[in-house]
C-alpha cells in the first residue's frame, strides 16, 4: 500500500512541475548596449498586430514627394489596379526607403511605380522617425494618399522545461501541489516587456507587473532573455520593438 501511495505522489509531482520554470544563476537582465539599434517607439503585445501610433499626425502628402510629378509618372506607366508601398525616412532608413507590400499589378509596372515613387521622394531631416504606406488606386489621375503602417508583436520561444520525478511522501503531496499552484499564480500575475532586436536578440527585459516575488521575478526574466523571440515586423519587416507580454507565456 505504501509503494501504491508513493506511485501516485510521484505522478502528481510530476504534473505539478510541468510549469515550474527552471533554476537560473542569479545575473542581471539589463541589455549591455541598447542605445542605437533604431527600435521602433512604443510597445506592442506579443503575436498581436496593430496600426502603427507613429508618427503622432501623418504629414502632407507633399511634404513627402512631389505629388504633381508622381501623378504625371503614375500615369505614363498605366498603373490600372491598386498598389501600396511601404516609406521609411529618417531614422527608419536603415533598408530601402521604398518597398512595395501589395500589388495588383504586373511586377514590371510595380517595379516602374517605386522607383517612380524613389524619384519624387524630398529630402526628410534624418532625425525624422517616419514610416507609412502610400497607397495608389485606379483612376484618372490615380488617386495616392499616405496611410498608417502596420506593427505585429514578435513572439518568443519555446520555454524551456526542467522535468523531475522523485518520491515525495504521501503526506507531503499537498504541501507540493499548494507551492505549483502559488508559483502558476505567480506566472499569471507577472508582466514583461522585452527589447527584441531585428534579429529576435532579447537585448532586455523589465518586469512592469511583480509576481509578488522579486526572486522569482527576477529569474522568469532572465529564462525569457535566454529563450530568443521573433522579431517584430514593420508592414512585414523585421525590426527592433519592445514587446510586452502577460505572464511567463
Amino acid at each position: 500500500m505504501q509503494a501504491h501511495h508513493y506511485a501516485l505522489a510521484r505522478a502528481a509531482l510530476s504534473l505539478a512541475l510541468l510549469g515550474l520554470p527552471s533554476a537560473i544563476p542569479s545575473r542581471s537582465v539589463q541589455a549591455q548596449d541598447s542605445v542605437g539599434i533604431g527600435e521602433i517607439p512604443g510597445f506592442y503585445a506579443a503575436g498581436r498586430c496593430q496600426v502603427a501610433p507613429f508618427p503622432d499626425e501623418l504629414p502632407a502628402l507633399d511634404s513627402v514627394l512631389d505629388s504633381a510629378t508622381l501623378a504625371a509618372s503614375l500615369q505614363a506607366i498605366g498603373v490600372q489596379k491598386r498598389l501600396v508601398l511601404a516609406l521609411r525616412f529618417g531614422a527608419f532608413q536603415s533598408g530601402p526607403r521604398v518597398r512595395v507590400i501589395e500589388k495588383k499589378v504586373p511586377s514590371q509596372v510595380a517595379d516602374q511605380a517605386l522607383h517612380a515613387v524613389e524619384s519624387t521622394l524630398r529630402s526628410v531631416p534624418p532625425d525624422r522617425r517616419w514610416a507609412f504606406r502610400l497607397r495608389i488606386e485606379p483612376g484618372q489621375p490615380n488617386v495616392v494618399t499616405l496611410e498608417r503602417s502596420q506593427v505585429c508583436g514578435g513572439l518568443p520561444g519555446p520555454r524551456q522545461l526542467t522535468y523531475r520525478t522523485f518520491a515525495v511522501p504521501a503526506n507531503e503531496l499537498a504541501q507540493v501541489k499548494r507551492d505549483a499552484q502559488e508559483a502558476a499564480a505567480r506566472r499569471e500575475r507577472v508582466r514583461f516587456r522585452a527589447l527584441v532586436d531585428s534579429e529576435g536578440r532579447v537585448l532586455d527585459v523589465q518586469v512592469t507587473a511583480s509576481s509578488g516575488d522579486v526572486e522569482a521575478d527576477r529569474t522568469m526574466a532572465e529564462a525569457l532573455r535566454k529563450r530568443g523571440f521573433t522579431a517584430a515586423t514593420l508592414d512585414g519587416n523585421p525590426i527592433a520593438a519592445w514587446i510586452e507580454l502577460k505572464g511567463d507565456k
